[in-house]
């Protein structure tokens, strides 16, 4: 019969398990307090006297308000009382408040039932009667207080998190077609999305945040109510472009503003012939084709995961005509994708528009293998960055993405 005993002492004698420690017994408040009292017993041994009240060390004064706090209360003293061994707890010893009836006589330490088998308040109170918590003042922090730095950034998330809350809009219709409209100018070009500051606050005017078109409806311009730095800070009235509003304080819709929002500024008035110039081909133009801004719909999770990922192209034939096989093309990443936005343009070489574009969002091109080819036209971006800058390219300007700001710059 084979000794499995001794074959589990050569496994276990390897040096493979020389690191192999034994998991060490957590301490419990049993033990640190025990622990605590075993300094107040060696410190009398060593001086021949009791710690002060009165002590110049910070040790000593220490080791007093243990010993008082342990002499003050019955289950702390039935915990330490089999390690006094020079009778500090003794009835002689006790504070004259304490009833005789409330002293427990001594029991070994090993005797101590385990914390599991103690009542959950017991364990609550030993906790809490730790000599650790015997400087904790009412003028002091209380034990369950929140530290300022934590509340402020409980705000702060609160505050980005409001901008969510939303509820139904009972006069919607009455701002329905506004949103209808500036739909109407994004995709024509009378309108476009510009990086939010906040001198761009003004009521009336529309704002994008996360893909979600807002109309800023109401703003205290005499607000009463200030933030800490002075700043107006009222409520607003907001409607989201699904039905929805929210009365989210001023200085709340700006910190989202600037850290996911676009402004919607509208060029109609300031450039009249824009659409004629750049949409509406004349006798002498030719009709390049198709500008498209494209979202994967694939479902595999490195794909779906990233946020901001786009394709870009240009296509001679309709943008539903190029896409129509795309689950079978590598350049389509072999899925599915939404048409987000196309521009019909006129002049403009299809090369030369590609690799204006590979030049400009280079440093955020998607690297990825799609079967034996490498798509080149995705990219991680902002759908209203892209939006901009093919505005942009049509017009002839040059520009330049600074992919840390996400934001284009005119050169």
């Amino acid at each position: 019969m084979r000794d499995w005993d001794a074959e589990l002492h050569d496994i276990l004698s390897e040096s493979f398990f020389d690191d192999v420690k034994p998991v060490k017994r957590q301490s419990t408040s049993s033990d640190r307090l025990v622990n605590s009292f075993i300094e107040v017993l060696n410190f009398v041994k060593a001086e021949g006297r009791e710690p002060s009240e009165n002590a110049e060390t910070l040790e000593e004064l220490k080791l007093f308000r243990t010993l008082r706090s342990i002499r003050a209360d019955a289950t702390k003293r039935r915990i330490c009382q089999g390690v006094d061994t020079i009778g500090l707890l003794s009835e002689a010893n006790l504070p004259q408040v304490i009833e005789e009836s409330s002293i427990i006589e001594s029991v070994p330490v090993e005797s101590i039932a385990p914390a599991e088998e103690t009542d959950l308040h017991d364990e609550l109170e030993d906790i809490l009667n730790d000599p650790m918590f015997d400087d904790v003042t009412a003028e002091g922090s209380g034990l369950f207080d929140i530290p300022e730095y934590m509340q402020k950034k409980m705000q702060e998330r609160a505050e980005s998190e409001s901008i969510a809350k939303r509820t139904e809009c009972k006069d919607f219709a009455d701002f329905e077609e506004g949103f209808q409209v500036i739909h109407k100018k994004l995709d024509d070009g009378r309108c476009r999305l510009v990086r939010f500051k906040e001198a761009h606050l003004v009521e009336g005017r529309y704002f994008v945040v996360g893909n979600m078109l807002i109309y800023l409806a109401h703003l205290n311009k005499h607000a009463q109510r200030r933030d800490s730095r002075g700043r107006a800070d009222d409520r607003t009235r907001c409607i989201f472009e699904n039905g929805t509003e929210n009365n989210v304080y001023q200085q709340t819709l700006v910190k989202s503003l600037y850290t996911e929002g676009y402004t919607v500024v509208d060029y109609s008035d300031v450039e009249p012939d824009y659409l004629v110039k750049h949409f509406t081909p004349g006798e002498n133009d030719v009709i390049s084709g198709w500008i498209y801004i494209l979202r994967s719909l694939s479902t595999d999770p490195e794909i779906a995961g990233i946020k901001d990922l786009y394709k870009i192209g240009f296509t001679r034939q309709t943008v539903e005509q190029r896409t129509a096989d795309a689950e079978n093309e590598s350049t389509y990443l072999f899925a599915k994708v939404q048409i987000l936005k196309t521009y019909q343009v006129a002049n403009i070489k299809a090369s030369t528009f590609e690799n204006l574009i590979h030049k400009l969002f280079d440093a955020v091109q998607l690297q990825v293998n799609a079967g034996i080819a490498k798509p080149k036209e995705w990219y991680i971006v902002p759908f209203p960055i892209i939006d901009q800058a093919i505005h942009y390219i049509i017009e002839g300007k040059q520009v330049a993405y600074d992919y840390n700001i996400q934001e284009i710059i005119l050169l």
